[in-house]
């Protein structure tokens, strides 16, 4: 009987025994599951964005490098082979850019008028002589040249001016400057009849009328002669050499020009073109030294 009591004894002790210990286990795995919840304070990784570098920064309003260099909107050519010609490939282009250019080119002023400056040009051209070619960018067009009169020569340009419609002309010392360098007295201040036979001997007659120039002279120095020619046209005679050697022409109703190389290829004539009204107009005469250009 004691045995079998002490049997049972000793059983349920070997059997209490992993029983508590698994409890005790249980019961610190729980506390220290807690503690590790409440006292954790490891800091939390957050995600921000990137910040702004220098090279995507854009602000509101303001344009791209990029954008400042515009592809130029038209291609612009200049041969110079005696005959000036321009070719042109332009889209909506503004006449400032392109008559600023075409002043490089030609290294010439070009000036036009702030009525014109942002008028745009659409146009396709190659190879036109200068007068036709300007005409495709303005309405009005006004050119200065220097005509060389030694044969062969072809006028050379000064200067350039590009209006609208209705605008006055620039003024005629816009380009071309100078002043009457010259001074004649004509006429005899005796009256007698060897001098009345004189005049006669040494006749000099100058009319200008509708673009045309008659020059009658006879016996008289070339000075003479273009001063009354300077004086008839209202425009200023600059002289380099006195050429006093005596001539005698005949010339009916020519252009200045025409007239102006029949007398002397030492003069160069200075005019403005209007192109609109196909008018040119005489602005300055040159006597030049031989074999001098101006």
């Amino acid at each position: 009987m004691f045995a079998f009591a002490g049997s049972i004894k000793n059983n349920f002790s070997l059997s209490v025994v992993p029983l508590q210990l698994a409890i005790t286990v249980a019961v610190m795995l729980s506390v220290s599951a807690v503690g590790f919840a409440q006292t954790d304070t490891s800091p939390r990784t957050e995600t921000k964005p990137a910040a702004k570098t220098e090279a995507n920064k854009s602000e509101p309003g303001k344009t791209e490098p990029a954008a400042k260099d515009a592809k130029r909107t038209f291609t612009l050519t200049v041969t110079d082979d005696q005959i000036i010609g321009i070719s042109l490939k332009a889209q909506d282009a503004t006449v400032k850019e392109i008559a600023a250019e075409l002043s490089k080119k030609l290294q010439i002023p070009i000036e036009v008028t702030p009525i014109l400056q942002n008028h745009k040009v659409t146009t396709n051209f190659s190879d036109l002589v200068l007068e036709p070619a300007l005409q495709q960018l303005a309405p009005q067009v006004f050119i200065d040249y220097e005509i060389d009169m030694t044969p062969g020569k072809m006028p050379r340009p000064l200067g350039i001016f590009l209006q609208g419609y209705n605008e006055a002309p620039p003024a005629a010392n816009a380009v071309v400057h100078g002043n009457s360098d010259v001074m004649i007295i004509e006429g005899n201040t005796e009256d007698d009849e060897s001098n009345k036979n004189d005049e006669k001997e040494q006749e000099l007659k100058v009319k200008y009328e509708k673009g045309e120039l008659t020059v009658v002279a006879r016996k008289q120095p070339l000075v003479v002669v273009l001063y009354a020619v300077a004086n008839e046209l209202g425009v200023p005679l600059q002289v380099q050499n006195e050429i006093v050697d005596p001539i005698s022409v005949n010339i009916q109703k020519a252009s200045v020009e025409s007239a102006l190389q029949q007398l002397s290829q030492s003069i160069r004539l200075f005019l403005r073109a209007d192109l609109l009204t196909q008018e040119r107009r005489p602005l300055r005469i040159l006597l030049v030294e031989q074999n001098k250009k101006s």
